[in-house]
């Protein structure tokens, strides 16, 4: 059943900084066996296959192209962000993420990269370049799913790959305040922090979260302070748990979690692939990150 947007307007999927509306680079993992198994968490791929630019090619994009122009299940992201004059791009499988290097996607070259639902453990290197990318200015969007949600069956599930970055990436324990529970709950929440910057922006209000097998954070304030709740699971109180979405600065950059890769989903993707519509019934283009 169809849910109508007035009711879930959704939150926290462009990561257009407010206060800089000049073009931001946009880059999208693909690296990490986001494809894997039924999943198919990137904006564009031909043959199943996800290259560095999608195709057709973003210039030839319009106020009134369609959202499936683009196959991939974040077909939709990706369009929204181009029409509100962005570029972006994906990190292809077999690359390796890079921070201060002359690699040509090094994390240098983007101002936000997004991580939905990765498969694979993040190496030693691949750590440090993700920390000190955020640390020097740069905006990480990670997406969690839920645990159990090991889509190629090499013992690692996205809830355990995030907390591993948190724990064991060679730099600073827990820097962004944040853990994902190793829980499955489904739900929509109105629990929403009012007031936020990320709850209120040019396209509307937020006033719910749908969850459809996804998993919930633990905040830890002692190690970053400016860790912040902004949408909690229904009956909870705003403090440090049930977290659906969370936020927090580190060094001069951002971090946004949210713990379900359902909403970004817009049904579309690679030929094999069963996908399910989220963006249209609860997640859809919102200014914010002023």
């Amino acid at each position: 059943m169809k849910i109508k947007l007035n009711y879930l307007l959704p939150v926290l999927i462009a990561i257009s900084f407010i206060c800089f509306p000049q073009q931001k680079k946009f880059l999208f993992d693909a690296a990490h066996a986001e494809t894997a198994g039924n999943a198919d968490w990137v904006i564009d791929e031909d043959s199943n296959i996800p290259a560095r630019y999608p195709t057709p090619d973003q210039s030839t994009v319009t106020s009134s192209t369609a959202e499936s122009y683009w196959t991939g299940a974040l077909s939709s992201w990706g369009i929204a962000l181009v029409k509100s004059g962005h570029h972006v791009e994906t990190l292809p499988i077999g690359s390796t993420i890079t921070y201060g290097t002359a690699n040509a996607q090094d994390l240098q070259n983007y101002d936000v990269f997004v991580i939905d639902e990765p498969n694979t453990l993040f190496t030693t290197s691949e750590k440090n370049a993700l920390i000190n990318f955020v640390s020097n200015g740069g905006g990480l969007f990670m997406i969690s799913d839920h645990t159990g949600s090991d889509r190629n069956n090499d013992g690692y599930d996205s809830p355990m790959i995030w907390n591993d970055l948190f724990t064991n990436n060679g730099i600073v324990s827990n820097p962004f305040g944040m853990s994902v529970d190793l829980v499955d709950i489904s739900q929509t929440s109105t629990n929403v922090l009012v007031g936020d910057y990320l709850t209120a922006g040019t396209a509307g209000t937020v006033t719910a979260m749908k969850w459809s097998d996804g998993a919930t954070t633990t905040l830890n304030p002692t190690a970053n302070s400016t860790v912040t709740g902004v949408v909690w699971t229904n009956g909870t109180a705003h403090g440090n748990t049930n977290l659906m979405v969370s936020r927090a600065k580190y060094g001069t950059g951002r971090v946004v979690l949210v713990c379900d890769s359902s909403p970004a989903d817009d049904g579309t993707g690679g030929s094999g692939n069963t996908l399910y519509v989220g963006w249209l019934e609860v997640w859809k283009f919102i200014t914010f990150w002023g």
